[in-house]
């Protein structure tokens, strides 16, 4: 049936082509109406119809995209899809891209759930010649040595909406100046504001444009001792995105703007840390002296929660004794049900956001690259697959809340419609759930966000394992952080580094 379908779509095509209308106009030019494929000059008493040009995606000069053209099979693997008796916006969305391009059937390869059964049948699958087409990357480094991720370069140079992708998130996925695998969707770390102790303690709800001082002032102000109430919990925002802010805000040059926009989750630049820098020093003495004056708890063990709740296994801030709190958004999800107060979803302070993203790859052995690539791009940042995903989101929102529900962001902005709407911005569902989930102020925060970028980055991991124990350690007052910043420095940097050498070392290995 593709067969015939495609057959009469190619036979339409050329009778458009072919069956060019004129009109004579009154100074006795000759327009020449095409199907919108060839460009037409019109000339006095003559017609010039310019020949079609052959493109990247449309080598052939048929003005038709090649990938289009033929019969395809594709296999799809997600960790996100890993039954076929389940419904999920996965399978909703590789039915919706098969009803687009006819040519092309879409199979689901399962591949496991938890990243060591991932990456475990990754590579046995590459041995094998099995490798799905388009999937889902747990971590690039896991993948590299393998043979298993085509080089994506120049599908991505050559395809006119990436340059709509984030500044933040655009360099993800590439290893030694080669793109690997393309970012997919943003899964923020959100900040929860529990409005009724807010209320409680008379201290009016900020604006989604609120800043870090803001922040501490609430905090300060709602620190209930005699109630255990804690004002803000866990010190990760001071250690992962306030340098960011610090930076961001100290500087005076453009040059030094652009350096501190690239910072990602713990002052990470893509290439180097930068846990020496003074912003980081700053973020680092802040965070000691809000948990000395008490407003900033980072953390309570199994006594203190006795003591404090008659509970040890009692969970603060999900029970309403937190003002606020930042959280990653697909793990707070599971106890929104039991948020028995008034809450509201904040950006991250100063419109710096944190947060993951998902990264994804094409198999170095497809034998459709430029399809499977078309495909990925469906799944994650097209702007029809896109407003097809939300709209699925919609009308499917009972089957598919739990798998769909992780709060995925787009990592593009495709900018305002003719009738003056961002039409991606206004289709996010998420403002069912809160409606700071779709704040312009929040949506805006994630294009500057300082994401914890592990998958994409080799030796982030590595480094972050050194990184631990100081920064822990700081935490709890063993230590200044001026007395280790160096010493943090140098350890985490050389962590990264050793890693880059083992995985060459790997990959001269598997492939020399």
């Amino acid at each position: 049936m593709k067969k015939i379908i495609i057959a009469l779509v190619l036979v339409f095509s050329a009778f458009s082509i072919l069956s060019c209308g004129e009109e004579t106009t009154s100074e006795g030019q000759t327009t020449v109406t095409t199907s919108g494929v060839n460009d037409t000059t019109t000339q006095n008493g003559t017609q010039t119809t310019a020949p079609l040009v052959a493109t990247y995606w449309d080598e052939d000069a048929n003005g038709i995209e090649d990938w289009t053209e033929q019969e395809i099979t594709l296999t799809y693997s997600t960790w996100q899809h890993t039954s076929a008796d389940v419904v999920t916006i996965e399978s909703l969305m590789i039915n919706a891209f098969e009803e687009k391009y006819p040519n092309i059937t879409v199979e689901i390869q399962m591949m496991g759930a938890s990243s060591e059964e991932w990456d475990a049948n990754f590579i046995a699958a590459s041995e094998a010649g099995t490798l799905p087409d388009a999937f889902l990357v747990n971590r690039i480094a896991s993948f590299l040595p393998y043979n298993i991720l085509a080089d994506m370069t120049e599908y991505y140079d050559n395809d006119p909406d990436t340059q709509y992708v984030f500044d933040s998130v655009s360099e993800l996925g590439m290893y030694n100046e080669k793109r690997y695998a393309i970012p997919t969707f943003i899964y923020p770390r959100v900040w929860i504001v529990n409005l009724d102790i807010l209320d409680a303690a008379g201290v009016a709800a900020p604006g989604y444009d609120w800043t870090y001082q803001q922040m501490e002032a609430i905090a300060r102000a709602t620190t209930n001792e005699n109630y255990h109430i804690i004002g803000t919990y866990n010190t990760s925002f001071y250690e992962r995105e306030l340098a960011k802010v610090l930076k961001i805000e100290a500087a005076t040059t453009p040059a030094e703007l652009e350096a501190a926009n690239k910072w990602q989750a713990l002052g990470f630049d893509g290439t180097n840390f930068h846990f020496d820098d003074p912003a980081f020093l700053s973020a680092m003495n802040m965070m000691t002296d809000a948990i000395n004056e008490g407003f900033l708890v980072g953390e309570l063990g199994p006594e203190d929660l006795e003591d404090w709740y008659l509970d040890s296994s009692f969970e603060p801030a999900y029970n309403g004794k937190v003002a606020m709190w930042a959280d990653a958004s697909w793990f707070v999800k599971d106890y929104f049900d039991q948020m028995l107060f008034e809450w509201d979803v904040y950006p991250g302070p100063n419109g710096v956001t944190g947060g993951n993203t998902d990264i994804a790859g094409i198999s170095s052995t497809s034998e459709n690259p430029k399809a499977a690539y078309q495909l990925l791009k469906w799944m994650s940042f097209s702007q029809e697959g896109l407003l097809t995903r939300y709209q699925l989101f919609e009308d499917f929102s009972t089957q598919v809340f739990i798998s769909a529900n992780n709060y995925g962001y787009p990592v593009v902005d495709y900018g305002i419609n003719g009738q003056g709407v961002n039409e991606i911005w206004e289709k996010i569902p998420y403002g069912i759930t809160a409606p700071g989930f779709v704040s312009p102020e929040f949506i805006e925060s994630l294009k500057n966000g300082a994401y914890w970028i592990n998958k994409e980055s080799v030796g982030f991991d590595e480094a972050y394992s050194v990184a631990y124990s100081y920064l822990y350690n700081t935490r709890i007052g063993d230590t200044s952080y001026a007395a280790i910043k160096d010493t943090l420095q140098t350890e985490a940097q050389a962590a990264m580094e050793n890693a880059k050498e083992i995985l060459q070392v790997l990959i001269d290995d598997l492939n020399g």
